[in-house]
């Protein structure tokens, strides 16, 4: 973490502020996810596609307040997300691939952020993402869908490096007020 000035995340931030900050970011997560339904696939052979510009609330809400708040955040978006854009029946493929894909950002995070980057961190999670949606969607429909797998990994990948560019400005950006960091770098 030391790399976005960061010394440790919950690090002098009153429960307020955190709340507060975990609302802006659960809303802020909706918001973009439900303007981004509205265009297009990223890549058109890559049904469903998109730049997940959503993800990276829950990213940050790892970076600078921790793993539970980063899963309520993403429960809440897919949730929410679900209720507001009348697609209830896409949590069964946005909670289970949010979940792994938060998960294995959580556990590179922990052991190996010192070492992979943000966006490494984003990329890989975007790719396990995708690669879950498929696999839930192969279930549901009972058609073999893998051939669309090389397609959703190129999207994951492209994608999820591009908002973990994001993800390190926005962090690298915040004032001190947002989660109590002793510095900048």
């Amino acid at each position: 973490m030391k790399r976005l000035g960061i010394s440790a995340h919950k690090s002098g931030v009153s429960q307020t502020a955190r709340l507060v900050t975990l609302a802006f970011l659960t809303a802020l997560a909706l918001i973009v996810s439900v303007l981004e339904n509205m265009f297009p696939p990223l890549i058109p052979l890559a049904p469903g596609a998109k730049l997940g510009l959503g993800n990276i609330a829950p990213l940050i809400a790892l970076i600078i307040l921790g793993t539970g708040d980063a899963y309520a955040v993403m429960i809440v978006k897919s949730l929410l997300g679900a209720i507001v854009s009348g697609g209830v029946s896409g949590l069964m493929y946005s909670v289970p691939s949010g979940l792994a894909a938060l998960t294995v950002e959580v556990i590179l995070f922990m052991l190996v952020f010192d070492r992979m980057s943000v966006a490494m961190i984003s990329l890989v999670g975007a790719m396990v993402f995708n690669a879950v949606q498929l696999g839930v969607a192969t279930l549901i429909t009972g058609v073999n869908l893998v051939v669309l797998l090389p397609w959703l990994l190129l999207a994951g990948f492209l994608a999820g490096g591009f908002t973990g560019l994001l993800t390190y400005y926005i962090v690298k950006r915040l004032p001190y007020s947002v989660y109590g960091r002793r510095g900048r770098r």
